[in-house]
Parts: C-alpha cells; sequence; structure tokens
C-alpha cells in the first residue's frame, strides 16, 4: 500500500495525516508482510488556488498511491485532483470546507458535527482529532506533565485561579514536574509561576523543540492539561496516561450561551471517566487510572475492513 499526504506545512494537520498513515501501514504490515507499504508527503503550501485545482503530480517521481490523505483547507482541492488523475482513494482528517461527498470517507472529530441517526456511510466521527501519539510501555514514567493554554473563542483567562490550581497539585506531588506553555500563554505568565510553584520546572514553549510534547507524553505518569486545550486533552489520552483538566473560565462572550459542542464533547470526556477535572481531584488528590484512546488505530481499521481494496 503506497499512501501520499498532502500537505499545507501545518504541525497539527500533519500530526493527523501522518499518524494515520502510520498506523495503517503497521496494519497493512501485519497483514501483508511481504508488501511494499511506504508513505510519502507532497507539500502544496506554496502552490496557487489554480494549480492546487489542477495539480496532477507530474512532477512527483514517486510509485502511485493507493491512497491520498489530507487535512487542512489549504490541501483540498490539490489532494482531490490529485486522486482523481492517480484513480486512488482521497480520504480528509478534520471536517472539510466543501461538501463531504467529494471525497471517499471523511474523519471528524465528533465535536466538529451535528451527529445524527442516519449518519452518511462516508463519514467516520472519533472522539477528538486523530493524532501521532501512542502509548510506550518501555519508556520509565517518571514525571508530571503540565500543559498550558491560552485564552480562547471558548475560554477566557483567569490567572489567579490558575495559579492557585497549579500550587495545589505540586503541593501534593513528590515527583518530578515539568511544564510548558503554548503560543496563546500570555507573556507574563511565566514570571508569575515561577515564585509561586518553584517545585514546577518550566520550559516555555518558545524554547522547545518541536517534538518536546511528544517526548514528555511518553515519559508521563500523569499530564495535567489546562482546559482550552482541547487537542492537547485528546493527545495526553492517546498516551495512556492519566489525565487531569485544569479548569479554565468560559470566555465572556459565551456567558449564558448554550455549551458549544467543543465543551459538550470535554464534558463526556469527564462523565466516561477519561479524565478527572481539579475539582474531582480534590476530593482525593489522584487522577482516575488511564484509559486511553485509540482513535487513530480504530479508524485504521476501519479503513482497512472498509476499503477492502487497498491491500488487494
Amino acid at each position: 500500500m503506497v499512501i501520499y499526504i498532502i500537505s499545507d506545512g501545518k504541525k497539527g494537520h500533519l500530526s493527523q495525516t501522518w499518524g494515520l498513515a502510520q498506523a495503517l501501514l503497521s496494519h497493512a504490515r501485519q497483514q501483508q508482510p511481504d508488501g511494499q507499504h511506504t508513505v510519502h508527503e507532497v507539500d502544496v503550501s506554496s502552490m496557487s488556488f489554480v494549480d492546487k485545482l489542477t495539480y496532477s503530480g507530474a512532477n512527483l517521481s514517486l510509485p502511485r498511491p493507493d491512497l491520498i490523505l489530507c487535512a487542512g483547507h489549504g490541501t483540498h482541492l490539490a489532494a482531490l485532483h490529485l486522486a482523481h488523475t492517480m484513480r486512488c482513494l482521497c480520504m480528509v482528517c478534520m471536517k472539510p470546507s466543501i461538501p463531504t461527498k467529494c471525497f471517499d470517507l471523511c474523519i471528524i472529530p465528533r465535536h466538529d458535527y451535528e451527529e445524527h441517526a442516519n449518519l452518511p456511510e462516508h463519514i467516520l466521527l472519533t472522539n477528538g482529532a486523530l493524532n501521532s501519539i501512542h502509548p510506550e510501555p518501555g519508556i520509565e514514567k517518571k514525571e508530571t506533565l503540565l500543559l498550558i493554554g491560552g485564552p480562547s473563542k471558548e475560554f477566557g483567562w483567569d490567572e489567579d485561579h490558575l495559579l492557585t490550581q497549579l500550587s495545589t497539585i505540586a503541593r501534593f506531588n513528590t515527583g518530578q514536574m515539568v511544564l510548558t506553555t503554548s503560543r496563546r500563554t500570555p507573556p507574563d505568565f511565566v514570571s508569575l509561576l515561577t515564585p509561586a510553584c518553584p517545585s514546577i520546572r518550566i520550559e516555555p514553549v518558545e524554547t522547545t523543540a518541536p517534538d518536546w510534547v511528544t517526548k514528555h507524553l511518553a515519559s508521563a505518569r500523569e499530564v495535567w492539561v489546562t482546559q482550552d486545550s482541547v487537542s492537547m486533552v485528546y493527545e495526553a489520552l492517546s498516551s495512556g496516561a492519566p489525565v487531569g483538566i485544569i479548569e479554565m473560565p468560559v470566555h465572556p462572550k459565551r456567558a449564558g450561551k448554550a455549551p458549544s459542542r467543543v465543551a459538550r464533547g470535554l464534558a463526556s470526556l469527564v462523565r466516561e471517566g477519561y479524565v478527572t477535572t481539579f475539582t474531582q481531584w480534590l476530593t482525593m488528590h489522584r487522577l482516575t487510572p488511564g484509559k486511553p484512546l485509540h482513535e487513530t488505530d480504530r479508524v485504521a481499521e476501519y479503513i482497512l475492513n472498509h476499503f477492502p481494496k487497498l491491500l488487494s
């Protein structure tokens, strides 16, 4: 099986497509150990709209694909036209900006799609966005990892409450603790956190390598994530570690409104015991044991079962 990933160069999108591609190849190698199973990335980030609309892959010297994967609005047209030219399947991660029927399969996070009883056959819903994280049982679990986001469309920012939560977690933690921020974290947060929580080692996002979170998830014995960082919550769950939710206030513009699909998705994780909120943790000072999500593997198995010609 040969897979092309159509790339817009964005890390979050590539995490989804590469994660799925690697899972597909892993399952394919189990079923066809002697087969030639490869994945190739095709970057279309610098192409114009017209170039994407007519892209036929004439510049490529690669084996013909069986499957094209894409994620991100800027990849859709190039992926579809290339799949038409190459006469292969085309699947998209995330809800596309064009009609879903254009794709053989749309792999969409449940919180981004209005679920109903008669779900179209070309729609597959997932718990959160796919990612490339998976449990690493052979790596020593030695630290508590804290992932801090920032203000968003859904959530506001309450510095005092956040510092109180972090200092309380630190007070009941006897092991190593490491924290990183995100691009959305207010710039003065680290200077306030340092004296408030001296036992927490802080590595701001500006100083970390692209694979920093992935490596630290692999060695985390537990993970705490701020409520606004939805994608990080799902990545933490995929690592198999127990996950705690650091609570953030609802954005003022959403006050009094019904919970968004993102908020409902997170509430579902709490209700089903996948994660532990800070308020819940206060009553027992421990996180619910890890209940990992295996969404990327589940999707890979679904694809190979429903599109058997990929291995023919």
